[in-house]
């Protein structure tokens, strides 16, 4: 008996003791429960606040005039997976695009495009960065009217003192608003005359060296960037500004003003100065100004009007050249209906610089084109331009211009 009741005072004894420790447990179960709940709790109230700065955000910028959903962004490829992911790093962004122009002249020669419809140029765009201060781009061109060419190839360099930016190599020279630009980002089918006749078809391309340079004072809604650079010696097809040499250098400056008048204005005015050769000698005749001005206003945020104009004037000296200052300008104006149409026209007017006063039906080419445009996309562009053209050495001509323009991958020069 006496061991019994020492059995049963030693068992009721230990029972408080084995409830002891399961209830200490569900206390530490508790708290790391709690622990969550708070965890959570802050997680939540983490994502309503950034959720709130979001919709802050979009009203901010629904409120601000933008441009039209025509200008494309290029999308960055979505990353692959493992190795693929680290190789393709190194590879270059490409891009093509094609420019396919139809053409109906009254013209009987047979000029590069006349009543035919034919790829004006397929371009292939290469680009990637070297480094975190370098880039290096290529565009080749192909033609139905010309053997392959390499149109641009130049590194950009970033990492210069005295915040200086660098461009090396085959390139398009920051000389006015139209000549630097590739026909697809033109708002015409067509150069203005006055870019076609002085620097050539497609513009000026050579080969050189370029700095470019924003004022300190550049801030807010003031932008100052000046210009300049040296380039082989010539110019395009068909141009008369300078001679077919490409020993003799030609140097250039421009200088950028630009204004942000307000949230639905701005205005930018740039100063063109240009030295070149007309001939092989080691002289230079030729001096060419330019002037420039572009105004763009957003009516509504779809609707946006833009006025550009453009004037060259040359001095050339010790010339034989029957104009010693001949000079020529355009006038556009393009107005955006909607996010996919847009209606423009251009008035041309140039003086030759190689015909005789004396045989002269007219003092100067002068041309009025219409156009209309339809974006499909931020990638494809479809415009039909009329045109009257009146010739100093007589004569007039109307041509139809019919282009359709698609861009895929990387493109560098995006879709106006």
């Amino acid at each position: 008996m006496k061991s019994a009741s020492l059995i049963i005072i030693g068992s009721l004894l230990c029972a408080p003791l084995a409830w002891a420790e399961p209830s200490s447990q569900d206390e530490a179960l508790r708290r790391q429960v709690d622990d969550l709940t708070k965890t959570v709790e802050g997680l939540q109230q983490t994502v309503q606040e950034q959720q709130r700065q979001i919709m802050e955000l979009q009203r901010a910028k629904a409120q601000l005039p933008s441009a039209p959903a025509s200008t494309p962004v290029a999308a960055a490829p979505a990353p692959a997976r493992g190795t693929l992911s680290s190789l393709s790093a190194f590879n270059p962004e490409i891009g093509v695009l094609a420019d396919v122009v139809g053409q109906l002249s009254e013209s009987s020669a047979d000029g590069e495009g006349n009543d035919k419809l034919s790829a004006r140029e397929m371009e292939l765009v290469l680009g990637h960065a070297i480094d975190p201060y370098s880039r290096l781009d290529v565009t080749v061109a192909f033609s139905d009217f010309e053997e392959a060419s390499l149109e641009e190839a130049y590194l950009t360099h970033w990492g210069l003192p005295w915040n200086l930016k660098a461009r090396l190599g085959r390139m398009r020279p920051k000389i006015g608003k139209a000549a630097p630009l590739h026909r697809d980002s033109l708002d015409t089918v067509d150069e203005p005359l006055v870019v076609d006749r002085y620097f050539g078809h497609e513009g000026l391309s050579r080969t050189g060296a370029e700095l470019s340079w924003f004022a300190p004072w550049s801030a807010g809604s003031f932008t100052q960037e000046l210009t300049g650079g040296i380039l082989e010696g010539g110019v395009g097809e068909g141009g008369t500004l300078l001679g077919s040499t490409r020993r003799r250098p030609s140097f250039y400056a421009h200088l950028k003003n630009f204004w942000d008048v307000n949230d639905t204005t701005n205005i930018e005015v740039g100063t063109t100065y240009l030295i070149g050769s007309k001939d092989a000698d080691a002289h230079y005749e030729v001096n060419a100004f330019g002037l420039d001005g572009t105004l763009v206003h957003f009516v509504t945020p779809t609707n946006k009007l833009k006025w550009q104009s453009e004037a060259y004037l040359q001095d050339r000296k010790e010339s034989a050249d029957f104009n010693r200052h001949p000079w020529g300008f355009y006038s556009l104006v393009d107005y955006r209906l909607s996010p996919r149409f847009g209606v423009g026209g251009r008035f041309d007017w140039v003086e030759p610089v190689d015909l005789d006063p004396a045989t002269r039906a007219r003092d100067a080419d002068t041309a009025w084109s219409g156009y209309l445009t339809l974006y499909q996309s931020e990638f494809a562009r479809w415009r039909l331009q009329l045109r009257h053209t009146n010739f100093a050495s007589g004569g007039d001509d109307n041509t139809i211009f019919a282009q359709g323009t698609v861009a895929i991958g990387v493109h560098k020069h995006q879709l106006q």
